[in-house]
């Protein structure tokens, strides 16, 4: 008979092994190189060969909280109106060659990134070039594309419980310069939008200095440099005059409690507790954090040690860390119950429980499985160009060096548990900065 411990503990030596090979395998399949160009343009090149197929991304520091007073949406709103210039020429030229476009918008970016066969690269690097330089509305298109906004607004949030309180939430307990509204904006501001708004975000924003292209696949390193140089290298620089950065102290001296009414039975609490640290000021410590959210996110963790008695009054816990973002970090704790009386119960007992995280903290042996999840997951990043990109430019844009970057890994594998479980410790030793409940319709309870 074969000892089960014996399988187990094979599989266990297994699972290592591939956890590691995965990783080098990664680390190992790919090459990056990083130049400047005169005007301030950044170009990143990842170098990997797997596939004949270039997946470019061009990354203006730029989003939501740089709408001006009264005219939120702008950002999304152009980036809708630039994604569609050129639209039917250029998404021709795409579908011809098998290749597929998109963007996005959020509080501190905005994204244009094509998939295109290695040899039509430089259409790609045409077009983007004049994107960056000039802008064409036509009114129809203008029009449409507001309606079409307007009716995603609705989807997302106006009918939405859920998204119409994190709405709220946002608006009244972070200053619009750092994210307190919705990237898609409020309703009557996004009616209220002219193209001259669009135009002069475009003017202002849109600038070599003011991006970062990253590129990724299969190409010539010589070719790219001399096509970054050919389009974008004449195109004059800008003044760029970006939000400073807040203090620390400035999510300390707000605390709100709103809700909403038209949310049928949900009953809902969130937690915002303050992270006593910048991220893009100590790279090791967020990812530390990061990894400590990971671990006490985990099921088994809380079931077996701490919340017994909230299981079963919860349909839903979730706890998170959001850095890279906002100017400053937040650490966030949900709880959904199918009562509201459930919900004020998990209330009670959480005042209790998160003292008994501290006090439990996360052992050796969890803080390696999130670890080697966490590892994994970057691995399987870098070996996907889209993935392995995307992965780069969030945190270019955020401010992080190349340096840093490549050197997440090792940070990874070198944190410790005392310095997951201190920092879990400074965050909930605090009480919560900002409150978020969401009550059944209908319901009045002092």
């Amino acid at each position: 008979m074969i000892c089960s411990k014996n399988i187990q503990y094979n599989f266990k030596i297994i699972v290592t092994l591939f956890s590691a090979f995965m990783i080098f395998s990664a680390q190992a399949r790919y090459s990056a190189a990083d130049f400047i160009l005169k005007n301030g343009l950044r170009v990143i090149c990842i170098e990997k060969k797997s596939s004949p197929i270039i997946f470019f991304s061009i990354w203006y520091k730029c989003g939501s909280k740089d709408d001006a007073i009264s005219r939120s949406g702008v950002a999304h709103y152009l980036e809708h109106m630039a994604f569609a210039s050129n639209k039917m020429e250029f998404n021709n030229f795409l579908e011809d060659v098998g290749a597929f476009r998109n963007a996005f918008t959020s509080i501190n970016v905005i994204c244009f990134h094509e998939v295109v066969p290695k040899e039509n690269i430089e259409t790609v690097f045409e077009h983007e070039a004049m994107r960056m330089t000039s802008l064409d509305i036509d009114d129809n298109a203008f029009l449409s594309e507001k309606n079409a906004i307007l009716e995603e607004r609705s989807m997302r949030i106006d009918n939405d419980p859920n998204g119409e309180a994190q709405e709220s939430f946002l608006a009244n307990i972070f200053n619009r310069e750092i994210g307190g509204i919705e990237i898609i904006g409020w309703r009557h501001e996004i009616e209220s939008i002219q193209k001259d708004d669009l135009y002069q975000f475009h003017d202002k924003w849109f600038a070599p200095n003011n991006a970062v292209i990253v590129i990724s696949g299969d190409f010539d390193l010589q070719k790219i440099k001399k096509l970054a140089e050919k389009y974008f290298g004449e195109i004059p620089q800008k003044e760029i005059c970006n939000i400073s950065e807040k203090k620390e102290s400035t999510i300390y001296q707000k605390e709100v409690k709103c809700g909403s009414p038209k949310n049928g039975s949900l009953s809902l609490v969130e937690y915002l507790y303050a992270v006593p640290f910048l991220s893009k000021q100590n790279l090791r410590k967020a990812i530390a954090l990061e990894v400590a959210f990971m671990a006490i996110n985990r099921p088994t963790f809380f079931v077996k040690k701490i919340l017994k008695d909230v299981m079963n009054r919860a349909s839903k816990i979730s706890f998170g860390y959001t850095d890279r973002i906002f100017q400053y970090d937040i650490a966030s704790v949900e709880f959904s119950a199918s009562s509201i009386d459930d919900l004020y119960e998990i209330e009670n007992i959480w005042r209790h429980l998160k003292k008994k995280v501290v006090e439990v903290g996360i052992s050796k042996s969890e803080l390696d499985a999130v670890k080697r999840q966490y590892l994994l997951s970057l691995a399987y990043k870098k070996d996907d160009i889209v993935s392995m990109s995307n992965y780069f430019g969030w945190l270019l844009v955020c401010g992080y060096s190349m340096d840093e970057i490549q050197s997440i890994d090792d940070i990874i594998q070198s944190i410790s548990e005392k310095e997951c479980n201190d920092l879990l410790s400074q965050v909930f030793s605090q009480d919560p900065c900002a409150i978020l409940r969401v009550v059944p319709k209908g319901y009045d309870r002092e």
